[in-house]
């Protein structure tokens, strides 16, 4: 999806071993993200644009997506500091940066949680980094950028990580606090409302346009990507926006699951009707949210 996708794939070596391997080992996986992202850069390509914008400050709190459903509810939280699984000025000083980088603390928010994740629940291992690629997100470069600038964090960085996600209680909410820097973490909540939770890990419910539809279940929809492609989730939203953006994503995956429905995103014809259908529908959202 040309410059939107930041598969974690593309960080460097350091950073794709010492973190977590969530990708998906197999072939298969790969084979499906690369044409769902194939489809979408047609989609693209045709001109349905768009502007990413990864390091945009989040607006204010009043931009939950609308949703039919009720909030979890309360969980006891467990909290974690990480002990003395680093020394006390490494704890401080990573603390300090993630203050300091609101985009390398939500990608601390994606590793514990996905880390936490496929630990708690192996068989919906991968699932987050699988949605991070096909919806685009710039998943790791922000800690490569964070960690390239103050490189001798890099080891005390994974080693936290890792030390939360195997000391952390599963089916529990997390109270993550060291360094003058603190976190809330509700991991199930948070893959409910992903991709919207990577940029506001604080969501309650997930966004009504995912309809009741479970993450694996969105990951796995061919649609995904398309949708994504022509309304991609980026830092900066207005909340006037949040619900319109939302129903059109519900009606941009109707209308790619009827044009894709017996034909091939290999066939011209059928690209060619979705990008009709996606400008038509792009057109009645207001100009200010597109």
């Amino acid at each position: 999806m040309g410059n939107a996708v930041h598969p974690l794939s593309r960080t460097d070596a350091s950073l794709r071993v010492s973190f977590v391997n969530i990708f998906p080992p197999h072939a298969a996986g790969r084979r499906r993200l690369m044409s769902q992202a194939a489809l979408a850069a047609v989609i693209l390509a045709a001109g349905i644009g768009y502007t990413w914008r990864a390091d945009a400050p989040v607006q204010s709190a009043r931009q939950t997506p609308s949703s039919t459903s009720p909030p979890a509810p309360a969980i006891p939280a467990a909290t974690l500091d990480g002990g003395d699984a680093i020394e006390p000025a490494q704890r401080d000083a990573l603390g300090a940066l993630l203050l300091a980088r609101e985009d390398f603390a939500r990608d601390f928010h994606f590793l514990l949680a996905a880390s936490l994740r496929d630990r708690c629940e192996p068989a919906h291992a991968h699932e987050l980094a699988r949605m991070a690629v096909a919806v685009g997100l710039p998943v790791l470069e922000d800690t490569r950028a964070a960690l390239t600038e103050h490189p001798q964090l890099r080891h005390p960085a994974y080693v936290l990580v890792s030390h939360l996600a195997a000391a952390a209680p599963c089916g529990k909410t997390l109270h993550v606090a060291f360094g003058g820097f603190s976190m809330n973490l509700a991991p199930e909540r948070y893959a409910a409302a992903f991709p919207d939770s990577y940029f506001m890990p604080g969501l309650d419910a997930p966004s009504a346009d995912f309809g009741g539809r479970d993450l694996r279940t969105r990951v796995n929809d061919p649609c995904t990507p398309v949708v994504y492609a022509a309304l991609p989730l980026g830092a900066e939203r207005l909340w006037q926006c949040i619900g319109p953006r939302s129903a059109l994503r519900k009606r941009l995956r109707d209308t790619c699951a009827g044009d894709l429905h017996g034909g091939s995103v290999a066939d011209g014809k059928v690209t060619a009707r979705l990008v009709d259908s996606i400008r038509g529908e792009m057109e009645r959202l207001p100009a200010m949210c597109r």
